[in-house]
């Protein structure tokens, strides 16, 4: 089931983009609300594999590290047992959703507080791949924005210091101070086609298109913005919400911590 119905389409024309990043990593974060289990092959009483049809794999809660393209990185309790090449099965719940991928263990190292395991996935379909894609876009965006150096921020706000930070997926995330460079006043994050804006003058957050984003055949500008249904803001702001998360100290505490403000505030 996908968690985004009507954004995160990853078209398969897309999976070039996804195949130039390979392998690269995008470290979990601590309240990203991705549950996670893996079912491992059953074992006998002296650890060794069970022969295929015999015993029932074993579901084991973890926490996870990191995400990737092709696979994933998760911490389970020392007790677990596997080796590099069988076979498992990875489950994902979020939000009250349930995703499964068959999934093949490439490493599981030992270590004395934990034992840590590493599957590359395996996806049936485009459709099962979209699903985890998008499960890993928030990590994407949230993980790799980092600061521009102040030379290359354009300040447009008379009476407001900008400063900016950008990432993948163009994600772009403005953040605007007061003169003092001290108080956090706005922020604007773009990412895909869309735009979600939020000050302290007003609760809640705005989501409206990017400017130049091309829907269906026009284009949005300041002059001319497209609207978004209600529907299609519903997920901009879910994807907002779990953005926030997976925020990493390239963007600095206080502005992680009033982005965080308007994820819970109404909108």
């Amino acid at each position: 089931m996908l968690l985004f119905k009507k954004i995160l389409d990853f078209k398969k024309t897309d999976s070039g983009v996804a195949d130039k990043r390979g392998a690269k990593r995008y470290p979990v974060g601590a309240k990203y609300p991705l549950k996670t289990k893996i079912s491992l092959s059953p074992r006998d009483g002296e650890g060794n594999a069970l022969p295929p049809g015999k015993g029932v794999p074993m579901d084991w809660g973890g926490q996870l590290a990191d995400l990737s393209h092709t696979g994933l990185s998760i911490r389970l309790h020392p007790a677990a047992v596997a080796a590099a090449g069988e076979t498992c099965t990875i489950k994902f719940e979020m939000d009250n959703r349930l995703y499964e991928n068959a999934a093949t263990i490439a490493y599981f190292r030992n270590g004395a507080q934990y034992v840590t395991c590493g599957v590359v996935l395996t996806f049936s379909d485009h459709y099962t791949r979209k699903a985890y894609l998008q499960l890993m876009e928030p990590l994407v965006i949230g993980s790799t924005l980092a600061p521009l150096p102040a030379a290359k921020v354009k300040q447009d706000l008379p009476g407001l210091v900008k400063e900016q930070y950008t990432g993948e997926s163009e994600g772009v995330l403005s953040i605007w101070r007061d003169a003092t460079g001290k108080n956090l006043k706005m922020f604007e994050l773009l990412l895909h086609e869309y735009s979600i804006r939020g000050n302290t003058e007003m609760p809640g957050i705005k989501v409206s298109y990017r400017d130049g984003a091309k829907v269906g055949k026009r284009v949005s500008r300041p002059a001319f913005p497209m609207t978004l249904s209600p529907s299609l803001k519903a997920e901009v702001r879910q994807l907002f919400q779990l953005i926030v998360p997976n925020l990493t100290k390239s963007v600095p505490a206080e502005v992680r911590k009033f982005l965080e403000l308007f994820t819970v505030a109404p909108s």
